[in-house]
């Protein structure tokens, strides 16, 4: 190896060791035992409350999903963080509410997908009559 490899070598491992010591300062930082220690009351009425919200999102709810015989005839596969359902069409199911509530954001942002293209639309239209094309 030849000298000037060999400075290199050298100087690349020390700014390494700067950058992996600088590292472990900042890791120290999240790891302190100030920084893992449970906070006072407040944690029980967190717990609390997300247990209430958590079971009231597992309760069952009955739905009926809309069918015909072209475009929505088939089963729908809703999956929400790993939990997943099959909802059969045209027939009362009683699913998760956090099932039911993934559906009606679904549909929410279809018709609002919807509303945007007629918008989009209706402008395009108007700039093109506008410029004569």
């Amino acid at each position: 190896m030849e000298e000037n490899e060999k400075k290199a070598l050298l100087t690349l491992k020390k700014e390494l060791q700067e950058l992996r010591a600088e590292y472990d300062r900042q890791m120290a930082r999240f790891t302190a035992p100030e920084a893992a220690a449970p906070r006072e009351e407040n944690d029980e009425g967190l717990r609390t409350f997300l247990r209430a919200q958590e079971d009231w999102l597992n309760e069952y709810v009955e739905i009926r999903l809309f069918k015909d015989n072209e475009k929505y005839k088939d089963d729908v596969y809703v999956a929400i963080n790993g939990k997943n359902c099959v909802i059969r069409r045209g027939v009362w199911t009683r699913i998760r509410r956090k099932f039911a509530l993934l559906l009606d954001q679904s549909e929410i942002q279809d018709l609002r997908t919807a509303e945007l293209m007629e918008r989009e639309a209706g402008r395009f239209a108007g700039e093109s009559r506008r410029r004569g094309v």
